[in-house]
């Protein structure tokens, strides 16, 4: 009992690293108070929206209906990202020293899972809880709804979590084989992305048109809700799921439930008898053989060869290459997807200056997930950062190098985005374009910003040249910075298109970005040689 506990807590360390050791209270309360406000925001926006959905539903007597394609999706989406958390955790964690300890693989394998299932159970509570008591509230439901909710909030994540268990083995090997094949990972993680974003803006456009029209059957006739309900009886394991919180046919489904867990309980009692330590240690003593073929050496000038290398340190890992370019190439289907509903049902209200302003807000959000990248520069190294130190090359021309590569993967995406919506009709192509040039020198800045933050305060959170699979604090910093600006320029270019005109909007964006552009980029050069050299990895 005592290894198993040290072995959980091994996991928690390892995928939350302390970063310092003692530090200001106050930072720290600091940034839990900003998660916790950011987490209440986000769930304060979906009760709201879910709060008229579930009101309709009532009305349209399908609140039954709600609770299993709610569970479907909530379901769906635990198995998805499940089954990648529980891919790295199991076969591909940095941890991989453990396998020297005198344990015994079982040992091993259940502190990594109760890890995935805690994680799970919390990302699955956060959600639900809120949204189950508030459907309770609006539905009139009785004590035992209540009574029954605490019970199945906990059962709810564990059938999904023992399917991820086990299709992380095949989902395993096919990531196995496919990891040196960046062009063909890149390609899915895009079409999963694209897929995944507009199913989401679907959805979002059929929730909002609901809230506009109030009632269910302006959008579905009565023979599509007769369908919908058809379809929801098929999804088995959320009508057992419904079942039991409804306290409807609770016995049999109860037992069904039950059923399912043994069964799958008794496939991963065997896998980790027989099949998983085998598993990990061939992966841990094949690791470098997708290096082992050779590659003739090209003469390039210094500049190009830089260049070259930046390149491979990106593409050398499958999570950068989806890091730094996944979003950037989707960001156009993004912003379109975006203009499409603020045209359908925003225009009416606060006329064409939604349409800037929404460009504006996508534009710099998106594009500021793919330049947070930017924040790892030189962390990412890892142990071979001191080769940065020792070329007889300058600093200043090995960050520069950097920071071009950053910039000649982010302008091409804004140009793209802005020369769609104006093909499409949604702004002028002199809008699209001013619009387009603001965002790229507020992008630029927020990369060399971004690089700046790497250089004050480098962390190197991994050994042995492994990669960087989460965030960091520079990473978060980013993100905030960006996404707090793209608030303040998307709806302050909305508020001043209202209220004052369109071409003022053009004062608030340059009159930003310009200054911003300037002090970052300057910021970033500024004494670089002598910031450089007191970095120590």
């Amino acid at each position: 009992m005592q290894q198993f506990l040290t072995l959980l807590k091994l996991e928690f360390l390892v995928k939350n690293p302390r970063r310092t050791i003692g530090g200001k209270l106050f930072p720290k309360i600091v940034r839990w108070v900003i998660l916790a406000l950011g987490i209440t925001v986000i769930l304060g926006i979906l009760l709201f929206a879910f709060n008229g959905v579930i009101s309709i539903c009532v009305r349209s007597n399908i609140e039954q209906e709600f609770i299993v394609f709610y569970t479907f999706i909530i379901q769906t989406i635990q198995l998805l990202f499940g089954l990648s958390l529980t891919t790295k955790t199991l076969y591909f964690s940095a941890d991989s020293d453990v396998l020297k300890l005198p344990l015994d693989g079982k040992i091993i394998f259940l502190a990594k899972i109760t890890y995935l299932f805690i994680y799970e159970l919390a990302f699955t509570a956060i959600l639900n809880i809120p949204m189950f008591i508030m459907y309770g509230v609006l539905t009139s439901q009785g004590v035992a709804y209540f009574l029954m909710l605490l019970p199945n909030i906990i059962f709810f994540p564990i059938i999904p979590f023992l399917l991820g268990l086990i299709l992380s083995v095949p989902t395993m090997y096919i990531v196995a084989y496919l990891k040196t094949k960046f062009v063909a990972m890149l390609l899915i993680y895009v079409f999963f992305v694209v897929v995944g974003f507009t199913l989401y803006i679907y959805a979002l456009k059929f929730i909002l048109g609901i809230l506009q029209s109030g009632e269910i059957v302006d959008v579905f006739s009565s023979q599509i809700i007769l369908g919908i309900k058809s379809i929801a009886n098929f999804l088995y394991l959320p009508v057992l799921f419904k079942n039991s919180l409804l306290i409807y046919r609770f016995l049999p489904s109860i037992l069904i439930n039950f059923t399912l867990v043994i069964t799958l309980g008794f496939l991963i009692i065997y896998f980790a008898n027989k099949i998983y330590l085998k598993i990990i240690l061939d992966n841990s003593e094949s690791g470098g053989s997708a290096y082992s073929r050779k590659i003739k050496i090209k003469d390039r000038s210094v500049t190009g060869a830089l260049f070259f290398r930046e390149f491979l340190t990106i593409f050398r890992s499958v999570n950068y290459s989806f890091q730094y370019l996944t979003i950037v190439i989707t960001t156009p289907l993004m912003v379109y997807f975006s203009n499409k509903i603020a045209s359908s049902i925003g225009v009416d209200q606060l006329g064409e200056g939604i349409l800037p302003g929404v460009s504006v807000l996508v534009l710099i959000m998106f594009l500021t997930m793919g330049s947070s990248f930017a924040a790892t520069s030189f962390t990412r190294e890892g142990g071979n950062f001191f080769h940065t130190k020792i070329i007889p090359v300058s600093y200043t021309k090995q960050v520069t190098v950097k920071f071009l590569l950053y910039v000649i993967v982010a302008i091409p995406s804004i140009m793209i985005s802005c020369i769609v919506l104006a093909f499409v009709g949604f702004l002028s192509y002199f809008d699209a374009t001013l619009i387009g040039l603001a965002v790229c020198l507020i992008i630029v800045g927020n990369i060399a910003g971004s690089m700046l933050l790497d250089i004050k305060r480098p962390q190197f959170m991994y050994l042995d040249g492994k990669e960087i699979t989460g965030t960091t604090k520079n990473v978060n910093t980013s993100l905030s910075i960006g996404f707090i600006i793209a608030a303040l320029m998307g709806v302050g270019s909305i508020i001043v298109a209202y209220l004052v005109s369109m071409p003022a909007i053009y004062i608030v964006l340059y009159g930003f970005a310009v200054p911003y552009i300037i002090i970052e980029v300057f910021g970033l050069f500024y004494k670089l040689e002598k910031r450089y050299t007191n970095i120590e990895a």
